[in-house]
């Protein structure tokens, strides 16, 4: 049900589907079908056993480095939002600051957050919709999402509380948001379906 509300959403945010599907394209072509193809070829010259990657990668594998890409993510969203204190704290050790004064001082600090802003939309560096867009993508090349605990609770569960929360109803079932002391391995059952409804 959230898979299709997933779709659904896609559909109507025409920069994630165009996001989304480069982030799939360059996983399929150029890091499985070109760098990982060529690592496990050189590696099979030693070891017979990297011969067949293709079937080493099946099931969660690519999900589970997916979810923990857009985990990262959201680790680099919360520090980078501190990048401009940090930096404001390293300017104004420096010995030459300790003259700058009260005003120069509060114009550092205003125009270190400007840059860092500025800085981020040059560099096209927005973590929360770079990971927004892997959890998307590790959705949808998840033979189960529902059933992966993993990318369940790291991947469904955000989407469900943040993008999709317009097209989703949830009442909040432990069972189904799989809580934190639950296994970190896929497998088992799936989400009970009573706890999403679609509006």
């Amino acid at each position: 049900m959230v898979v299709a509300e997933l779709v659904a959403w896609l559909s109507e945010n025409k920069v994630e589907i165009d996001q989304v599907e480069r982030l799939g394209e360059a996983l399929r072509e150029d890091i499985f079908g070109k760098e990982l193809r060529g690592f496990a070829e050189e590696r099979a010259r030693r070891d017979p056993d990297f011969s067949d990657y293709g079937r080493a990668t099946a099931g969660h594998f690519w999900c589970d480095l997916l979810v923990e890409i857009a985990n990262a993510l959201d680790q680099a969203d919360q520090v980078s939002d501190k990048v401009p204190a940090w930096v404001k704290d390293s300017v104004l050790e420096h010995d030459d600051a300790k003259k700058w004064g009260p005003v120069r001082c509060a114009l550092t600090e205003a125009a270190l957050g400007f840059l860092w802003k500025g800085f981020k939309a040059l560099l096209g560096a927005d973590f929360g919709a770079a990971a927004l867009q892997v959890r998307v993508l590790a959705v949808l090349i998840c033979p189960d999402p529902g059933g992966h605990t993993r990318v369940a609770r790291c991947c469904l569960r955000p989407l469900v509380k943040e993008a999709l929360k317009e097209y989703v109803d949830v009442e909040l079932n432990p069972e189904w948001l799989w809580p934190e002391g639950r296994s970190e391995r896929g497998g088992g059952s799936g989400p009970a379906g009573e706890a999403v409804t679609a509006r």
